[in-house]
């Protein structure tokens, strides 16, 4: 059973919705029990009980919704559901009328959830910053309260003033950024991905400015990628230091063996095998400059479909019949974040005007992926944090996204990658 009330209140649109299972026999019926309240910033209402959608206590001002969830077990005959909304002033934002749960007369629902959502983003509520609170009723009863904290947006990509990393003059970075391909589908986003990247070389990871090379779309061909990384950074890095090298652009198998390759600005994916970066030989160049560590970050895909996009870059190809080979590097000193797992599309977040796995893994970079507070973000709490993120927001987008960590955690030792922010 579904029942869907929408009400329109002032310029809000305020949603009731409830999700039962079927019915029970009530002679058999345990005890009800009221599971509590989760505040969620969307509910997933495609399966048989509504499921939240990023929990949390914090709100902003671009948020489009809060939305207060409710979980009954063991529900039998009727009740009305009140829920009520206080504004940081202690007055009522808004409370809504009673709404009916009639259950049969001998029956029970095993579980029921339920939740009412009122609008942030460019309404009213934006404008009261906060701690709010919302209170449940049933049948008149104050069943549960619930508190959280509506603020002002701030972009969770850019560092707080004043916050920069100690600078580490022997290291270097290498950005290679390409949204518009000289006669390839575009990369959404990629542009603003790379200067975003370079910013965090610099600030979070403490790569000097003038160690830094940026690579943007018709720069990013393949005579200047292999020219910097066989000839420029060998003749001015040592071997004490450390190298950031991040790739946002095509990537595709070869048309012969499957092998990956990276795919420049002036590729032609007629002729990959010859215009293409093969993935091993990238891997092994990086090798041969036998520096410290070095860190890959790959938001590239090799499935033969264009990077944050549905179109095919092998024409009259068919997905299911292209064959990728897996490659890691061999070496121990040098570790690749990849956006997708084998035959995945890396896939692109309108919403955040950023790649997807560029998006979390620059959050976790920042500091939110040091789970246990230490002041480090180690290369485990990042992979763990970007993996989960970007599987969990992929699978909301329907198009399914697994990033993958070479070596493997179980065969890596794990090192601070960067210092947190959220602890300085």
């Amino acid at each position: 059973m579904v029942k869907s009330i929408q009400l329109i209140i002032g310029v809000s649109i305020i949603f009731l919705l409830l999700s039962c299972a079927s019915n029970q026999m009530v002679e058999n019926k345990p005890p009800s029990r009221f599971e509590g309240i989760v505040l969620a910033k969307d509910i997933d209402e495609s399966g048989t009980f509504g499921v939240p959608i990023d929990s949390t206590n914090e709100f902003n001002t671009e948020d489009e919704h809060v939305a207060a969830l409710l979980t009954i077990d063991n529900v039998s005959g009727s009740h009305a559901l009140r829920w009520e909304w206080i504004a940081p002033d202690g007055n009522v934002y808004l409370a809504t009328n009673d709404y009916p749960v009639k259950v049969k007369k001998g029956k029970y629902l095993p579980k029921l959830t339920a939740w009412h959502q009122i609008s942030l983003k460019n309404e009213p509520a934006s404008g009261l910053l906060g701690n709010w609170t919302v209170n449940i009723f049933i049948d008149d009863e104050l069943i549960g309260s619930k508190s959280f904290m509506l603020s002002v947006y701030t972009d969770p990509l850019v560092p707080p003033e004043g916050m920069a990393s100690k600078p580490y003059p022997k290291d270097w970075g290498l950005i290679i950024g390409i949204e518009d391909y000289d006669r390839l589908p575009k990369v959404d986003f990629a542009r603003k991905d790379a200067m975003v990247v370079r910013e965090y070389f610099n600030r979070i990871l403490g790569v000097p400015e003038e160690n830094i090379i940026s690579l943007i779309d018709s720069d990013a061909t393949k005579a200047r990628i292999e020219g910097y990384l066989k000839k420029y950074i060998p003749a001015n890095i040592g071997k004490d230091a450390t190298l950031y090298v991040y790739f946002a652009g095509h990537g595709m198998p070869g048309l012969e063996k499957g092998e990956p390759y990276l795919v420049p600005y002036d590729a032609d994916t007629r002729f990959i095998e010859q215009t293409g970066y093969k993935l091993i030989s990238f891997y092994q160049d990086l090798q041969r400059l036998d520096v410290e560590r070095t860190y890959v970050f790959l938001d590239s895909c090799f499935s033969g479909v264009a990077s944050r996009a549905a179109d095919m870059l092998i024409e009259g190809a068919r997905p299911a019949l292209i064959h990728v080979e897996d490659v890691a590097p061999a070496s121990s000193s040098i570790v690749s974040f990849n956006a997708t797992s084998t035959g995945q599309i890396s896939n692109s977040f309108p919403e955040k005007g950023h790649g997807l796995f560029t998006y979390y893994l620059l959050r976790g970079l920042k500091g939110e992926a040091d789970s246990n507070d230490d002041g480090w973000a180690t290369v485990k709490e990042i992979y763990e944090y970007v993996r989960s993120h970007v599987t969990r927001v992929s699978r909301r987008l329907q198009k399914e996204q697994t990033p993958i960590l070479l070596p493997p955690t179980d065969k890596l030792k794990d090192i601070g990658l960067s210092r947190s922010l959220f602890n300085q």
